[in-house]
């Protein structure tokens, strides 16, 4: 679960970074030559250069020392080669030189989500979510509600996660999460109606796929469990969702 959020927090970073812009606390003479150094290194982040990504984001800092958005595209490029204390250390520079920097803040909460540090995580993405014109509060509700539901709070976790889904109905992640939440709860056909929104929204979402089929042997409905797992292993057969359908396909699906 912790590395889809960071999937997608990355993911969207990496599209709107630049668009958005994270802005200079001084302005450096050489707008231009910043701007595209900082497009170099998320370009070589899309493609996994990451030597030459750190290379880049190194020249444009040293154009514009105290830009926020320089040390974000550190702090993303550090969390994707697992330098997790770097990562951290970017992110609260970026911070240090724009306190109300949504993006940052995002980020550092998925940072911490990862590292399991709940109460840090909620800080931060509540003051992502709390900045209306930020593109992914959504997300940021979200991750809150994740931070809930993993220190066993589902009452606050639901709530986050319905906040999430006013803000944008169609975001698969949050119906994931929600399923997941119901299936705690013991409300499984309620379950089963989020892991098929979520399914509907994004048809390879091996996760949701593997969430319905457990949900369904939990009702004995062995014969659909069997089918998600089949479709879990048709998308991602090398995935860990892959290789746990691929059990309960020997252990439960045997004559299906």
């Amino acid at each position: 679960m912790k590395k889809i959020l960071i999937s997608i927090t990355v993911l969207f970073v990496i599209t709107t970074l630049l668009a958005c812009g994270g802005g200079s606390v001084n302005k450096p003479k050489d707008d231009k030559n910043l701007a595209n150094q900082k497009q170099l290194a998320v370009s070589s982040l899309k493609r996994k250069i990451y030597k030459q990504a750190l290379e880049e984001i190194a020249v444009a800092e040293e154009i514009a020392p105290e830009d926020p958005e320089v040390h974000l595209i550190r702090g993303i490029i550090l969390f994707a080669i697992q330098d997790l204390q770097g990562a951290e250390k970017s992110y609260k520079k970026a911070i240090g030189f724009k306190p109300e920097y949504s993006e940052a803040h995002f980020n550092i909460c998925g940072l911490y989500l990862h590292l399991e540090r709940y109460d840090d995580a909620i800080t931060h993405c509540k003051k992502a979510a709390d900045d209306r014109l930020y593109k992914s509060r959504d997300r940021a509700f979200t991750a809150i509600g994740v931070a809930y539901f993993n220190m066993g709070d589902l009452d606050m976790a639901q709530k986050y996660y319905e906040k999430s889904l006013k803000v944008n109905p169609s975001l698969v992640y949050t119906h994931n999460q929600m399923g997941k939440l119901y299936v705690a709860q013991g409300r499984l056909h309620d379950a089963i109606d989020e892991f098929e929104t979520a399914i509907a929204g994004y048809q390879l979402y091996d996760e949701a796929h593997y969430n319905l089929g457990i949900t369904f042997l939990k009702l004995k409905e062995i014969y659909k469990a069997c089918n998600s797992f089949k479709r879990v292993l048709e998308i991602a057969p090398n995935s860990d969702w892959g290789r746990k359908a691929k059990n309960y396909r020997k252990s439960a699906c045997d004559g299906v």
